[in-house]
C-alpha cells in the first residue's frame, strides 16, 4: 500500500508513527485511537473517546481535557488549565493540576500516581481510586 504525502502528514500529527516521538496535538476529537503523547494547545477543548496515550500528556494555560474510557501510561500536566476530566479511565502517572481554574472531575477512574493541586482547584471525585493527593483541592 502507498502512502501519500498528505497520509504521512496525517500519521505523525495523530502520532501513529512510532518512529517519531512528538506528541499529537488535539484541539477537537480523538476516537478509539492510540497516541504517543498528548499536547492540548492553549483555550482549546480535546475530548478524548477510548484512545491510550502511551506518555504525557501537556495541557496548556486555558486548555480543556475530556479523558473517557482511555488510559495515559504516563502524567497529565495542567498546572494552568481551565478543566480536566477523567471519566471512566486510567493514568499510570502523576497528574498536576495545581492551577486548574475550573473543575478537577475524576469520576470512575484511577490515578495510580499523586494528584497535585491547590485550593484553586475544584475536585468532584466519585467512585475512584486515587494514590495519593499533594495540596489542597476544594
Amino acid at each position: 500500500m502507498k502512502i501519500t504525502a498528505k497520509q504521512w502528514m496525517l500519521m505523525i500529527s495523530l502520532g501513529l508513527y512510532s518512529g517519531l516521538s512528538m506528541a499529537a496535538v488535539c484541539n477537537s476529537q480523538i476516537n478509539n485511537n492510540a497516541v504517543g503523547g498528548l499536547s492540548v494547545p492553549a483555550n482549546a477543548t480535546c475530548i478524548i473517546n477510548g484512545t491510550a496515550v502511551d506518555g504525557n500528556v501537556n495541557v496548556q494555560k486555558g486548555g480543556s481535557l475530556v479523558l473517557h474510557n482511555s488510559s495515559v501510561s504516563g502524567s497529565i500536566q495542567a498546572d494552568a488549565a481551565k478543566s480536566v476530566q477523567l471519566i471512566n479511565s486510567a493514568v499510570e502517572g502523576d497528574v498536576r493540576t495545581a492551577g486548574v481554574t475550573g473543575l478537577l472531575k475524576v469520576d470512575k477512574s484511577s490515578v495510580e500516581g499523586k494528584l497535585y493541586c491547590s485550593s484553586a482547584t475544584r475536585l468532584q471525585a466519585n467512585m475512584s481510586s486515587i494514590n495519593g493527593t499533594v495540596g489542597k483541592c476544594k
